[in-house]
């Protein structure tokens, strides 16, 4: 049977008489079984230019000879690391990198205390070979080698040095990380953003995959707002970082539709453009506060990366089959989302949702988890709110947003009409979203409407009061715009004010939108900006503990602010 009659179907290096009664995923499987079977290094590859590199339309991809020039000049090291909370923060952490060459020997992670390293951890290393299909008819192809060491066993509030040793006896310089203590009694604080993305050029050399494209007006931020964030997190030195998806935006059409590349950003219709190495500069934009503060991710729209595991529009997987070989999340989450998890820190429970599986503006992986998320998400809220728990707060943090407005996403009824509900149910404290590129923060919400106001300085009583929700998709994307008539609202502002009632709208499709009236906007800010949530523990049962959100620019001015209260469980 004639699957894909050619000319119908993008030439991906498999040769056509075998194409033609392919599918696209078996294509796939077919060029990675090929690559297998005939490993080509990338010094040989450079100097034949021939042999398999040919027969996969190889012989002129950018990538390929760039990696080979590198690989053939400099020694191998780890670049790009980066930090994440294992299950129990107060007992494991995950490190990451990335090899700038395949490695050579034997790698491992030295650990240890106040500069003497007594523990030698060993290093799994993930291979992801990535074809990348181009409108050409050619692939550009990407070998990328992706460390990973888990410590467990750790002590609770513990400073602990590590460092990546190769085979060689070269290491990185010592980086520190700090577990989650058992029994928080000073105040702390965690940060948040989403939408982040790069401000360079990837090692591609490919044009148009940067966020360089920012508006003329934009005049209140830095030159490069995704690295200022980076800068704005590193020396605040929180506990963790939250990042609700859209991380690096290697796929820039966050369609999640088969990969058809043109070297830019834009690819024909029906198809994602996709540049993995995007992913390498990305860890190393991030690396001098992901190497010692955990980064902890959940994932967006732009997050769902078919070239791995053919994740087809109306049809396939999550997607996510790149983030296993380049990120380790906690595993506790329901086995079929890998996105979706929780942990522990202090008196705060933070929980990764996986919102593309609940979106009905971008439905490619809706429904995917058959409902398993939502169960154990209450399962997960039920046992956070049990008595004897030691959690007071309770954070979600997530990419298309339950509660807010934009001239471009606003809010997406599938994702409200899921998590909404059991908010309110459990009395979930703080909601962080990302997905429009903008600061938006809400009043108290239960039942879709506002319950108190909360201008800036405010406090509320989650308890009583209800869920606030923020998005924070200000974490260097170019900003979008608000609804007709819709204006800023944020300290310092001394333009019109709307106020807090807005005319937007909800997503009920990808093309399809119903009004939504709405009474709760109450912080709006159209540029770039994250947020330090401070944490004080209470001084022992019963008493009184707060967790202050406050919104810094990438200028480092804060415009908003808002306390949550509690009583210590």
């Amino acid at each position: 049977m004639t699957r894909t009659p050619r000319g119908q179907a993008p030439d991906v290096g498999v040769p056509a008489h075998l194409a033609e009664h392919m599918t696209v995923a078996e294509q796939h499987d077919w060029i990675s079984g090929f690559l297998g079977r005939h490993p080509v290094s990338r010094r040989s590859a450079l100097k034949r230019g021939s042999g398999v590199v040919a027969a996969l339309g190889l012989a002129s991809a950018p990538w390929t000879l760039a990696a080979c020039a590198s690989a053939a000049q400099a020694p191998v090291s780890v670049v790009g690391r980066h930090l994440a909370f294992g299950n129990d923060p107060m007992k494991a952490m995950a490190m990451s990198g990335e090899l700038t060459a395949p490695p050579q020997g034997t790698i491992v992670v030295d650990l240890g205390q106040n500069g003497t390293f007594g523990a030698t951890i060993p290093v799994e290393v993930r291979h992801l070979v990535s074809q990348v299909p181009q409108a050409d008819g050619s692939i550009r192809a990407s070998d990328q080698y992706f460390v990973h060491a888990l410590a467990n066993g750790l002590e609770p509030g513990q400073a602990y040095d590590y460092r990546f040793r190769l085979a060689d006896g070269t290491t990185t310089p010592t980086a520190t990380f700090r577990t989650a203590p058992r029994t928080p009694t000073a105040p702390w604080s965690f940060t948040a953003f989403a939408d982040q993305g790069v401000d360079m050029v990837p090692p591609s050399g490919l044009g148009g995959m940067t966020n360089a494209y920012y508006k003329p007006d934009d005049t209140r931020r830095t030159m490069t707002p995704s690295t200022s964030m980076v800068d704005r997190i590193a020396g605040t030195r929180p506990a963790f970082h939250l990042l609700a998806g859209d991380i690096c935006y290697a796929d820039p059409s966050g369609e999640g539709q088969v990969v058809r590349s043109t070297g830019t950003s834009k690819s024909p219709t029906g198809f994602d453009s996709f540049d993995p190495t995007v992913w390498t500069t990305y860890f190393g934009l991030i690396e001098r506060s992901a190497a010692t503060t955990p980064w902890m991710f959940a994932t967006g729209n732009h997050d769902m990366e078919a070239l791995y595991d053919d994740n087809v529009k109306r049809g396939a997987t999550h997607g996510y089959g790149g983030h296993a070989a380049r990120l380790d999340l906690p595993r506790n989450g329901p086995s079929a989302c890998p996105s979706v998890y929780s942990m522990r820190y202090g008196n705060v429970g933070v929980i990764s949702v996986d919102a593309n599986d609940l979106s009905m503006e971008i439905p490619t992986n809706a429904g995917y988890s058959n409902g398993s998320q939502l169960a154990w998400l209450r399962r997960t809220l039920t046992d956070m709110r049990a008595a004897g728990s030691g959690i007071d707060f309770v954070v979600a943090f997530f990419h298309h947003c339950a509660f807010a407005t934009s001239g471009s996403h606003a809010s997406d009824a599938g994702v409200r009409a899921a998590v909404a509900p059991l908010f309110d149910e459990f009395s979930v404290d703080l909601a962080l979203q990302g997905h429009n590129h903008q600061y938006e923060r809400s009043n108290p919400i239960r039942a879709a409407r506002s319950t108190v106001q909360a201008p800036d300085g405010a406090t509320v009583r989650p308890q009583t009061d209800g869920t606030t929700y923020v998005c924070v998709g200000s974490g260097g994307r170019p900003r979008y715009t608000w609804q007709p008539n819709e204006t800023d609202r944020y300290r310092g502002n001394t333009g019109p004010d709307s106020g807090v009632n807005v005319v937007s709208y909800q997503a009920v499709g990808e093309d399809a939108k119903v009004p939504d009236a709405v009474d709760w906007s109450q912080a709006r800010y159209l540029d770039y900006a994250y947020v330090t949530v401070d944490v004080v523990p209470p001084p022992g049962p019963g008493q009184v503990t707060t967790m202050t959100l406050r919104t810094i620019t990438d200028t480092g001015t804060e415009i908003d602010r808002v306390t949550l209260e509690r009583r210590a469980v």
